[in-house]
């Protein structure tokens, strides 16, 4: 479907924007691929996120790929590298950091309540989250995966936590 043509087409629904205050914010930490920081913008375009913060990891990409991929989101959200250290002190007390990643303490995404005022941790593509940053995280989920594959790309399964984000605060 052409932008112009699903722009006229959400147009014409009733779904509720995510208000401005209520947005989640993404944290990405030591992502590798470009295109995955540029997608990661574009679904919190498409979500109503309200930041989106790169946490700088050994390798980092050229903005000029982030940017094409995001698209238009790329200009609309605001978006940043920040370092590790800075973290915290970027992020209001009013969000709660949840861990999207596979661990014992993590429990099912579709079944657990996230809070109202998310901040959404996605880690590295090969080997998840730090230990530091999952131990600020106040919640852990996992994407109940049935498959004989057992891994999402990391925008993919962004996605589908902020889908369900969206579907318990926002699409009721």
């Amino acid at each position: 479907m052409n932008p112009l043509n699903a722009n006229h087409f959400f147009a014409g629904q009733n779904y509720p924007q995510t208000p401005a205050e209520k947005g989640p914010i993404i944290i990405g930490e030591a992502l590798r691929n470009g295109e995955n920081m540029g997608q990661l913008i574009r679904l919190a375009g498409n979500t109503g996120c309200s930041k989106v913060y790169l946490i700088r990891g050994a390798h980092q990409p050229k903005n000029g790929k982030i940017t094409r991929v995001s698209e238009t989101a790329g200009k609309t959200i605001p978006w940043e590298f920040i370092d590790a250290s800075e973290l915290m002190e970027k992020v209001s007390s009013r969000y709660q950091l949840v861990a999207l990643e596979t661990s014992p303490a993590s429990t099912n995404l579709f079944i657990t309540p996230l809070p109202e005022h998310m901040a959404l941790v996605v880690g590295n593509e090969s080997h998840g989250i730090s230990q530091e940053l999952l131990q600020l995280c106040q919640l852990q989920v996992h994407i109940p995966l049935t498959g004989p594959v057992k891994s999402l790309n990391v925008a993919q399964a962004a996605g589908l936590c902020l889908f369900e984000w969206l579907r318990q605060h926002i699409l009721v």
